[in-house]
């Protein structure tokens, strides 16, 4: 009976360990900068005043605090902020890791911009095109990527798709947008 529940407990903590890189988990290795007071005084000084409104620039960072994306807002009145989430990747020849940066706008419902980047082994990064998705009730279809290491995923490929959530916001099924091959260096669309 101990080594049926101290099998059961193995198997449990070594797949729940392998699954650790299946999906995108928040990170300390990277941060945002905030937006100072005297540039948000200076938007909402604008606005108020009708004049033409500069986007304002929020930028991510590493732990040595280099500048390494900049990501523009564009209306503060509604910017609800940029989580930055990381996926651990050994499956697409040359990367590290993907950086994914969503950033949300409230008004009735939230409207989320995701931007991608692929981060080599030498350090450089890639950005992939952005995707944008709509949030009102309920689990609704999100568009994003989907890398070799994720469920559904394919080798040697990153996936545009069209997620379908279940009432738990899992993705539980998918339908393909577009196949992007990654060739180490570069990734263009498949026909």
């Amino acid at each position: 009976m101990k080594q049926s529940v101290l099998i059961i407990t193995l198997l449990t903590f070594f797949s729940s360990f392998g699954q650790e890189l299946k999906d995108f988990k928040k990170t300390d290795d990277y941060f945002l900068t905030k937006i100072d007071s005297i540039t948000s005084d200076k938007y909402w000084k604008n606005f108020s005043d009708k004049e033409k409104v500069d986007s304002i620039s929020v930028f991510l960072k590493n732990r040595k605090k280099q500048i390494l994306f900049e990501i523009k807002i564009s209306e503060l009145e509604t910017y609800s902020g940029t989580t930055v989430e990381v996926l651990k990747v050994d499956n697409l020849k040359n990367i590290k890791e993907i950086i994914h940066l969503e950033s949300g706008y409230d008004a009735c419902c939230t409207s989320y911009y995701s931007t991608y980047l692929l981060k080599t082994k030498e350090g450089g990064l890639i950005e992939l095109p952005e995707t944008e998705h709509l949030h009102c009730d309920g689990p609704t279809p999100i568009t994003e990527y989907r890398f070799p290491n994720q469920k559904f995923g394919l080798k040697s490929k990153i996936l545009l798709t069209k997620s379908f959530l279940n009432d738990k916001y899992e993705v539980n099924s998918v339908e393909l947008q577009k196949t992007y091959i990654w060739d180490g260096k570069t990734f263009k669309l498949e026909k």
